[in-house]
C-alpha cells in the first residue's frame, strides 16, 4: 500500500502541471469568446502535449520517463 501513496506522491506535481496547462488554455479560449466545448477541450490536449511528449521520450534527462527527478 505504501508503494501506491508513493507513486502517487511522486506524481501528484506532474498531474498538477498538466492541470494547470489545461486550465489556463481553455480558459484563455473561453475569455477569447470561444464557447464550443470541442474546441475548449481541444485548446487543453494541445497545451498538455508538449510535456506529455517530453515524458514519453526516453532519452529526456529532463522529463523523461527514465529520469532520476
Amino acid at each position: 500500500m505504501s508503494t501506491i501513496t508513493e507513486l502517487m506522491a511522486r506524481h501528484r506535481p506532474v498531474l498538477a502541471s498538466y492541470g494547470r496547462s489545461f486550465l489556463a488554455a481553455v480558459l484563455t479560449l473561453w475569455l477569447a469568446g470561444e464557447n464550443e466545448p470541442r474546441a475548449l477541450i481541444a485548446a487543453g490536449i494541445a497545451a498538455i502535449a508538449p510535456p506529455l511528449l517530453r515524458w514519453l521520450n526516453p532519452n529526456d534527462a529532463g522529463f523523461g520517463r527514465g529520469s532520476t527527478r
